[in-house]
């Protein structure tokens, strides 16, 4: 039996814990700041609903920590995760941004930390459910930790891809999703916004200054990933959302920092200019002031 604790059940935290209470050899414990008695998602047109007992005692340490928090929680996290985190306890970090080891080296080692990216999107709905659209993927270090990662999920219901250049593959992800998150946030549209032809040379410029951080951090960005983007975003459906679109809309805290701002971060370090991306971290940054 393997003890797993989530740690923040928002979005991906709830996905995660459906997918994990599905293996019979894992035993879930909850943690979140708001307490709750169920995890309630919808599914392939199912509606599940997990009962759950958030800070349920243990005696013994947890295998594993995932932590699903956003970049904004760590702070006020710092005191549960010295309480959760103990030597032997690995831990994976799901949530958007770089560098996310940085913030859980003061209770562990570098070696007992695993960086996720997931793809899985996930928004909530009517009665606190979260509708989850697909099987979450989620891209990690190669790695014999990334293998036992692996272990914890039954076979059909979520996709690990190990990968060899993770730093490269996590800037790309960076690079699109805050172009594509700021723009939506800002304009307060889906991606029909992306029918005027303006829009989408601004999300062209944002992908450009983001390519050019991320390669001067030492990521791997081929010259073909720009038209690669702007060919995908000519298939998003015009109802398309995100997650910082969807933070705006029902009042919650923008991801500035662990986004644009993060590309604004290495930017400053490498003195890469970035007029852009400078301008739409002012205006995030105003948002969440107001």
């Amino acid at each position: 039996m393997k003890r797993i604790g989530v740690l923040g059940l928002g979005a991906i935290g709830s996905v995660m814990s459906r997918i994990l209470v599905a293996h019979p050899e894992n035993e879930v414990f909850y943690y979140t700041r708001t307490p709750k008695s169920k995890i309630k998602i919808q599914f392939q047109n199912k509606k599940i609903e997990i009962p759950i007992e958030t800070e349920k005692e243990r005696s013994e340490e947890l295998d594993w920590l995932l932590i699903c928090l956003k970049e904004y929680h760590f702070d006020a996290a710092n005191d549960k995760l010295a309480k959760l985190i103990r030597a032997n306890t690995k831990v994976a970090v799901i949530r958007n941004g770089i560098e996310l080891k940085e913030r859980i080296t003061p209770f562990t080692t570098k070696e007992n930390i695993l960086e996720c990216m997931i793809d899985c999107p996930t928004q909530p709905i009517e009665d606190n459910y979260y509708l989850q659209f697909r099987k979450p993927v989620l891209k990690v270090e190669q790695s014999e930790l990334a293998k036992r990662f692996t272990q914890l999920f039954t076979k059909n219901d979520a996709q690990i891809i190990e990968v060899l250049d993770y730093k490269t593959e996590n800037w790309k992800k960076l690079i699109e999703s805050s172009a594509l998150g700021s723009i939506l946030c800002l304009t307060g549209r889906t991606c029909s916004v992306f029918e005027n032809p303006e829009v989408i040379g601004l999300y062209k410029d944002l992908l450009r200054e983001g390519i050019e951080v991320a390669k001067s951090d030492g990521a791997i960005i081929k010259s073909s990933f720009e038209s690669e983007m702007m060919e995908k975003i000519s298939t998003y459906s015009k109802t398309k959302g995100s997650s910082m679109l969807s933070d705006r809309l029902t009042g919650n805290i923008i991801e500035v920092n662990a986004k644009n701002g993060a590309i604004e971060k290495v930017a400053v370090q490498n003195k890469i200019a970035t007029p852009i991306n400078d301008t739409i971290c002012k205006l995030l940054r105003q948002i969440n002031q107001n």
